[in-house]
């Protein structure tokens, strides 16, 4: 469930019909939205938090949790960002984070500005119909002013599969385009207009080496102020605590925390509870576990039914249903996940940074100091470590390109899709050093990730370590001073080491979900075979079906994730099926 709802219709054009804004009220009471907004240009419905900030030409709508940026903060509005939208509206954005957009107009143009925040926690869909333009957070609100839309963009459904977790502006029902993180849109007669405000590059400075102990201060402190104001405004959250570095970070910051939730999702890997019951035991943490099972799943239900791509997967059933419970049970007013940490902890599995350290300081003692780091971390010899980085360093001037999933997609659309669509952060890569490309796109995978686990049985979710300020001092950090001493994800370690047991800090094992996963594909592999192979991916000529009749037709071993590929295959499918209705 979302933190906060709205929608807005805007004018595009003067002395048209305007049959979304007339029917807008009427459809805003139906949805529980209160009116914002009434002026010649726009109207604008909200529930959830809101704020009106004062300022000129118009006032600035805030809808969603907002928070006070520091003082202290890096401006990230430049001198070329000052013409994308008022100075007002520019100086209230960079005041605020949170999981929110803030809307403004001016109504001597007749132009509406719509910023939306980088934590991709609150969605901004929008479609044009006829005059009006529609802005929404939830696809049922333009589908209620402007009908259903059922054409789906098969080109963005093929992307889902080629370019994984790579979320552009277009989604996959046509006409329907979304605001990317970090995006003001200019809305006018002249059209939409996207422009990239908050963008990562812009807290990336080369010439800029802080000390470990200033990297790690920054960190801790972005933490905190995160896990704060959350707990401040939303009141008692449940910790989803596995026991890996990033929850247990979690455990040990957020105020007044009482209840841990741990879910089991099978042996190895996928049963932590010896971990968790140690966070919980060190902080005294009411612990609370429950077994995930691939009967809660239900494979032809898609949780992205409400969405414009097919953005979840099937086995977060199980862990929707489960946390939901605990949290209810124990009155939570949210849930608090530690998605995202390996993501902004600059978890890298290469040799970038020690390419990154070599672009700085060239060939000293430390850069062979991480060296021996990153090969201890990837348990790589240090001599195949130094081979790549320098490899990585020479050729650091060719573009960068997202990584292509090639397996079992069809010959002809890998023939036919050589290239993917562009991104602001994307475009921004030729100017960044080798593994601040790396950690941007990892930051991007754990944004695309916040619908997973978005149910819809009431309980909000927050994902404290993917808010703005954690990205920022994240970002800030040479990619190197996250390996040392032989371990990844040093900063936070360092920073932690007071607060959490030793073996905890020091753990290096991966929990997941791979063995729940595994479990439901085999459980429900006659299902599985009959959605995939008379199903319209393989129809529209998108997955190679003879590949896939193949890998079905086995039984995948220890070391063989194929079956995770094809899960995927059916949450699109069960996704299509939902949008074809």
């Amino acid at each position: 469930m979302t933190l906060a709802s709205y929608f807005g219709v805007v004018a595009l054009e003067k002395d048209r019909p305007a049959p979304a804004r007339m029917a807008s009220p009427a459809i805003a009471a139906e949805m529980g939205l209160a009116p914002c907004v009434s002026s010649t240009t726009y109207v604008l419905f909200a529930a959830g938090p809101a704020e009106t900030v004062s300022g000129m030409p118009a006032a600035t709508h805030v809808v969603g949790p907002a928070f006070a940026r520091p003082a202290d903060g890096q401006p990230f509005v430049a001198k070329h960002d000052r013409n994308a939208a008022p100075a007002g509206f520019l100086e209230a954005i960079e005041a605020r984070w949170g999981a929110f957009v803030a809307w403004t107009a001016n109504e001597a143009t007749g132009e509406v500005f719509v910023y939306r925040d980088p934590s991709a926690r609150c969605a901004c869909y929008y479609t044009r119909w006829g005059g009006e333009l529609v802005i929404a957070s939830h696809l049922d609100f333009i589908e209620a002013l402007s009908g259903r839309a059922n054409a789906i963009n098969w080109a963005v459904i093929a992307d889902e599969l080629l370019y994984p977790d790579l979320v552009g502006r277009s989604s996959a029902i046509l006409g329907i385009e979304e605001v990317l993180p970090g995006e003001i849109v200019r809305v006018g007669r002249e059209g939409v207009h996207h422009h990239a405000l908050w963008t990562p590059a812009k807290f990336i400075d080369e010439r800029r080496v802080p000390s470990f102990e200033q990297a790690e201060h920054d960190v801790a402190r972005a933490v905190e102020r995160s896990c704060r104001d959350w707990s401040a405004l939303i009141g008692p959250v449940a910790l989803t605590l596995s026991g890996g570095l990033d929850s247990s970070v979690l455990a040990a910051t957020l105020p007044a925390l009482r209840h841990c939730i741990t879910l089991v999702s099978g042996t190895g890997s996928g049963d932590e509870r010896a971990f968790a019951a140690e966070v919980c035991r060190h902080l005294d943490l009411r612990p609370h576990q429950r077994s995930l099972s691939p009967s809660d799943v239900t494979l032809r239900l898609s949780s992205a039914e409400r969405r414009p791509r097919p953005s979840t997967r099937a086995f977060t059933q199980s862990i929707v249903k489960h946390a939901g419970a605990v949290a209810r049970e124990f009155g939570a007013c949210a849930i608090a996940y530690g998605s995202g940490g390996d993501n902004v902890f600059c978890f890298l599995r290469s040799a970038t940074p020690a390419s990154d350290r070599l672009e700085a300081e060239g060939f000293g003692a430390g850069y062979r100091r991480t060296v021996m780091d990153v090969a201890a971390v990837t348990e790589c010899s240090p001599l195949l470590i130094a081979r790549r980085s320098l490899q990585k360093h020479l050729r650091r001037r060719r573009a960068w390109t997202w990584p292509r999933d090639e397996r079992l997609l069809a010959r002809g659309l890998l023939e036919a899709r050589t290239s993917h669509l562009g991104h602001p952060w994307l475009d921004e890569f030729a100017a960044l050093p080798v593994g601040k490309r790396e950690h941007i796109a990892a930051i991007m995978r754990g944004l695309a990730l916040v619908d997973y686990l978005d149910g819809e049985d009431g309980v909000p979710v927050i994902y404290p370590l993917l808010s703005q300020p954690v990205l920022e001092a994240c970002l800030r950090q040479p990619t190197w001073l996250w390996y040392r001493d032989g371990v990844n994800r040093a900063i936070v370690r360092r920073a932690y080491a007071g607060k959490l047991p030793t073996g905890i800090v020091q753990r290096a094992s991966k929990g997941g979900f791979t063995g729940l996963v595994r479990s439901l594909y085999l459980d429900n592999l006659a299902q599985i075979r009959s959605m995939l192979l008379d199903g319209e991916l393989c129809a529209r000529g998108i997955v190679n079906r003879q590949a896939l009749e193949a890998n079905l037709g086995k039984v995948p071993d220890a070391q063989d994730h194929m079956y995770v590929r094809i899960m995927r295959f059916v949450d699109v499918e069960a996704w299509l099926s939902a949008r074809r209705g």
